[in-house]
């Protein structure tokens, strides 16, 4: 490669809208990737999810979104070649696991190295019983790849399983966006705080039957419920189970919140709760954003949670448990007394973040690695 050459890396992906942790993230790389004089970058856009009531399922213009793509990596390799290209890979749902197999060929045509971005985890399990005609095509495809890329140590197992020999872990770091000006405590509340998708594997109902358990007994309670709902859940299913369990006006529901609006919804909060018990967790990202602003968190112990929380965390990583209700409400009360008592949290969360999630042009490393990858070196 002669030395005036920049290697080029083409990072695929869709960015929001809408909002998301993957889509996220993979602006966020963009911007990280393109800020680094080393490289070229480019990006290989995916429109295939333009609202989250359509994700993970298939249509007819999912297939026209694919032909589109094809054409745009053709055109993207008209421009010059491709040293690496950076693949987000489907998560364990039938509909991205055949966007891998149509998709995937082209992209191991067209560029000199493969990086599979696991983002979503999973799909080891849905293959571990039965793996038939789509575990052997997605095998032969991924272990074409150079590396896979993971965000913790438990989601190792996915690339593993398809005999995937180089696994990388690359945790998500975060800009610090703390501000002082915006932390706004009611005294006269306790006010827990989730943000992220609303459904059935995000643990919503669970936690709203949970929260209606210890809400009656504590007047002080709110919860606020930032997002948006994703099938089967719907506002009007929402709405009708808040109603049901007796907690209107007691849970607050102010849709999806970015920028400075979702800052100010973390800065009024008292506790973060993460219920979640999805089968492509992998990385919770809005974790990372409740230690940023020091928030104790409530969180179940699941997949690679306790993995981005660490062992010293201010708050409590507990089971789901076979009533997963029971087990929210539980943990919940705990985390209550002990953050009443102020005895035992003191903010340490806030320190975590700084030492172990904040981005940085140091604590990012994803563009050496990547150059590494390049050159072919371990």
């Amino acid at each position: 490669m002669p030395a005036t050459h920049k290697p080029r890396i083409v990072i695929a992906g869709q960015v929001p809208p809408p909002q998301g942790g993957q889509n996220v993230m993979i602006a966020r790389m963009l911007d990280a990737f393109r800020a680094d004089g080393r490289f070229e970058c480019e990006h290989l856009a995916f429109h295939f999810t333009p609202d989250f009531k359509d994700v993970r399922r298939g249509s007819v213009q999912k297939l026209f979104e694919l032909v589109k793509v094809i054409f745009r990596l053709i055109a993207l390799r008209l421009r010059g070649p491709i040293d690496l290209l950076i693949y987000p890979a489907g998560g364990p749902q039938t509909v991205p696991i055949v966007r891998d197999i149509l998709l995937l060929p082209w992209v191991l045509l067209f560029a000199r190295r493969v990086a599979l971005q696991f983002h979503a985890a999973g799909i080891a399990d849905r293959f571990a019983k039965n793996g038939g005609v789509l575990r052997a095509f997605l095998s032969s495809l991924y272990r074409r790849c150079e590396v896979a890329v993971v965000m913790t140590e438990f989601n190792r197992r996915d690339p593993a399983f398809f005999g995937i020999r180089k696994i990388e872990i690359i945790p998500h770091r975060l800009p610090d966006e703390f501000d002082p000006a915006l932390v706004r405590k009611n005294p006269a509340q306790l006010r827990l705080l989730y943000v992220g998708h609303l459904c059935p594997d995000k643990g919503t109902p669970a936690l709203l039957r949970a929260f209606s358990g210890i809400a009656a007994r504590d007047p002080s309670l709110v919860l606020e419920l930032v997002g948006e709902c994703l099938p089967p859940l719907s506002d009007e299913l929402l709405r009708t189970q808040i109603r049901e369990l007796g907690i209107e006006g007691r849970v607050e529901l102010p849709g999806v919140l970015t920028g400075r609006a979702k800052s100010e919804a973390f800065g009024r909060a008292d506790m973060f709760v993460f219920p979640s018990v999805a089968p492509y967790e992998s990385f919770g990202l809005v974790m990372v954003e409740a230690m940023m602003w020091g928030l104790p968190i409530v969180a179940t112990d699941w997949r690679g949670n306790r993995d981005v929380l660490g062992g010293d965390f201010e708050g409590i990583c507990h089971a789901p448990g076979e009533d997963p209700a029971a087990s929210i409400a539980a943990a919940l009360a705990d985390a209550i007394e002990i953050l009443r008592r102020r005895t035992v949290w003191l903010g340490r969360n806030r320190q975590l973040f700084l030492d172990r999630h904040r981005f940085t042009a140091e604590t990012f490393d994803y563009p050496q690695r990547a150059l590494h990858w390049i050159e072919g070196r371990a």
